[in-house]
């Protein structure tokens, strides 16, 4: 996991290739806040993201998810998002995908919260534990972009 903000992308020590990505004019964040929300193609199903808005909830009624596939970078683009993290799973194959490459745990144990107000992203590798769209205080809206990174994109990408 790479906690950061879009303001010091730099000192997120982020792979070259994601901060090639989190620099692009088009993906800042005032850009990103411009776009209706909806599901974006930036290199077809091994690079996109989707805006949303969405309220958030208590932690307790949020599930916990994770990953194979895909790397997920949650930004916050307006609002304040609790963010439930947790251990990397040690056998992240004895579960089943609810959806392509979204898979839930019930295992709560080790979890921490992280708060991410806008500009504020972190960056999940396959197989963190994360629980998104958890209330800070009272549920509000909160406006975000997951960018969804295929694993295999990433090791082949030469940004230097």
């Amino acid at each position: 996991m790479i906690f950061g903000n879009t303001e010091s992308l730099s000192q997120a020590l982020l792979p070259a290739a994601l901060q090639h990505l989190l620099s692009r004019p088009e993906l800042s964040l005032e850009a990103l806040r411009a776009q209706a929300d909806g599901l974006y193609e930036l290199e077809g199903k091994q690079l996109f993201y989707m805006l949303s808005t969405n309220d958030t909830k208590p932690a307790a009624e949020m599930r916990s998810e994770f990953h194979q596939q895909y790397l997920d970078i949650q930004l916050v683009l307006d609002g304040v998002e609790g963010m439930a993290v947790g251990p990397r799973l040690v056998n992240p194959e004895q579960y089943e995908a609810t959806k392509p490459d979204l898979y839930f745990t019930n295992d709560l144990t080790a979890e921490n919260q992280m708060n991410l107000k806008a500009g504020d992203f972190v960056v999940f590798y396959p197989g963190e534990v994360h629980r998104p769209l958890c209330c800070v205080g009272a549920p509000a809206p909160v406006r975000k972009a997951v960018f969804k990174v295929d694993k295999t994109w990433l090791a082949q990408s030469t940004w230097l």
